[in-house]
């Protein structure tokens, strides 16, 4: 009897896990019932942030690995945190307080290899008491010491990899600073308010859709929303910042540096590849960011001493090697695009770029700036030229036993040469995985790529199977092939342009159409006999 009691009781816990799985949430992972953000500039000039969520657990994944911790980073030379309230309800009503040993601070990964910023922690709270059905409870504040910060600064992107119920972020400031503010890529209008010289500004959404978990999404590409606003009160005002801490070309430090990397047998690199090469051969990238530094960068004699440097550090010694060599170098930065241009600070900061000197983030930073609003140094904007992805390529292909692949029957098959190192090579698998796309996709450029190709055909071979022409052209570019006979020779042409750098779902199945025929046309071989 005990045993089958047993079996009973499993078996029931089973089904109804089941049931509730599957009634639940039985097409997501969790679900926020509430997140809500309050940031406060109070008047002696100190900030407060205080998160609080309420999150619910469906499966094994976000109980498991998804949502079994969560992070906070923040920098206790200036700000303190708070865990007011961290506990688990579980399905049957059972309060599970987050015990002492369950909040672990660490220091953040981007700051292992960064001795300067090693002050930096990150609390990782561990939720225990997790169950399918369980819901989290977390409410922390972290307080920033006055005058630590140059202005209130936030940039919060909304969705979530689970969908949320309701989402509230308020700002409040005396009433006599400046606050711009912008919801990107979202209508929903904030409320307004001012009580006891305080005024408030508040967003709440509800029922928002998750993000797709394995779909690149960002701001630019308007496929996601985010909530931006700023102090600052001028554009000049924010880019200031930065350029108050520029390096000055005439230092020793610089100077010295500079003589360092001209001095030896002379070669023929010019002064701009000389400094790409001692930036990436001797200064390790710290990938923290520039809000993540409290808005600061070392002195320039830390940095050349050191063997590392922040985003900002390397672009404001890249300049200013530039300027000490005798050459123009302009500090740019890229951020989303608000109608305020002070409303985006530098915790949405896309990149930060130095003319003249040219990385791989600073050349895809210019292929896409026209979804970006970028700004010198005075707060103007600033225009960056993108890079010219044209390919126009002229080859010949050797039709001979020696030079193909053999078939049965002597038959022998060709791969036409080529288009493998564009688009078709860099782009194309990361652009096509899915047929469909419920979100915008944002081309990194758009490429314009001809492809000729010259077939000299030996002796005794005879074309079996050759491309019939192509002229697929739909809204968002143009896919071509054609075969034509010139001086006695075959000679096939295969072109790629695309027009629409955003592809919204609506046009994703035409740009799917595009790439699935530019790939057949790529792979497809040519078949020929010898005779």
């Amino acid at each position: 009897m005990k045993n089958i009691l047993t079996k009973t009781i499993v078996s029931a816990a089973l089904v109804l896990s089941a049931v509730f799985t599957s009634a639940a949430a039985p097409k997501n992972e969790a679900q926020f019932d509430k997140i809500i953000k309050t940031y406060t500039l109070n008047p002696d000039g100190s900030q407060e942030l205080r998160v609080r969520k309420q999150l619910t657990i469906y499966t094994h994944a976000a109980m498991n690995s998804l949502y079994g911790e969560t992070f906070i980073i923040y920098d206790p030379a200036y700000q303190q945190l708070t865990i007011n309230e961290s506990y688990t309800r579980q399905v049957d009503g059972t309060v599970v307080t987050t015990p002492a040993n369950a909040f672990v601070e660490v220091l953040p990964s981007a700051a292992a290899n960064a001795p300067a910023y090693n002050g930096l922690k990150e609390m990782v709270v561990v939720h225990t008491g997790l169950e399918l059905g369980a819901t989290i409870y977390l409410d922390y504040t972290i307080t920033t010491k006055a005058g630590a910060l140059p202005a209130l600064d936030i940039f919060e992107q909304i969705e979530e990899l689970s969908p949320i119920k309701e989402y509230v972020l308020s700002v409040t400031v005396p009433s006599g600073t400046p606050l711009d503010y912008a919801l990107l890529n979202g209508k929903t209008k904030p409320s307004l308010s001012e009580a006891d010289g305080m005024k408030t500004v508040k967003w709440t959404l509800r029922n928002v859709k998750p993000r797709p978990r394995y779909l690149a999404v960002s701001v630019p590409a308007g496929n996601v929303q985010a909530i931006t606003a700023t102090t600052y009160g001028s554009a000049a005002a924010l880019a200031d910042v930065i350029g108050s801490q520029a390096y000055d070309p005439s230092s020793p430090a610089v100077q010295e540096l500079l003589g360092a990397m001209n001095a030896g047998p002379s070669d023929r690199r010019s002064v701009t590849d000389k400094i790409h090469a001692y930036l990436s051969e001797n200064l390790a990238s710290c990938s923290l960011s520039f809000a993540q530094t409290g808005c600061r960068v070392r002195p320039v004699e830390d940095v050349i001493n050191s063997a590392y440097a922040t985003d900002a550090e390397r672009t404001l010694l890249a300049s200013a090697l530039l300027r000490a060599a005798g050459m123009d170098s302009d500090i740019l930065l890229a951020f989303p695009k608000v109608e305020t241009p002070a409303a985006a600070g530098y915790s949405s900061l896309q990149n930060i770029m130095a003319s003249g000197y040219v990385n791989a983030a600073d050349g895809a930073t210019a292929d896409i700036n026209g979804y970006l609003a970028i700004i010198g140094l005075d707060g103007m904007p600033a225009e960056v030229a993108s890079e010219d992805h044209s390919i126009v390529s002229e080859s010949t292909l050797a039709v001979n036993e020696e030079n193909g692949n053999p078939l049965d029957g002597g038959y022998y098959s060709y791969r036409l040469p080529d288009a493998g190192t564009g688009w078709l090579g860099k782009n194309y698998s990361s652009t096509t995985a899915n047929t469909s796309r419920p979100v915008n996709l944002l081309l990194p450029y758009l490429p314009d790529e001809t492809y000729t190709c010259t077939l000299e055909v030996g002796d005794g071979m005879k074309a079996v199977a050759l491309p019939e022409n192509v002229n697929l052209v739909n809204s968002v570019g143009a896919v071509r092939l054609s075969v034509a006979e010139e001086n006695g020779k075959t000679v096939v042409t295969r072109s790629l342009k695309l027009t629409e750098q955003l592809i919204t779902p609506a046009l994703y199945p035409q740009y799917y159409q595009l790439m699935s025929e530019w790939y057949t046309l790529s792979a497809t071989p040519l078949v020929f006999f010898a005779e």
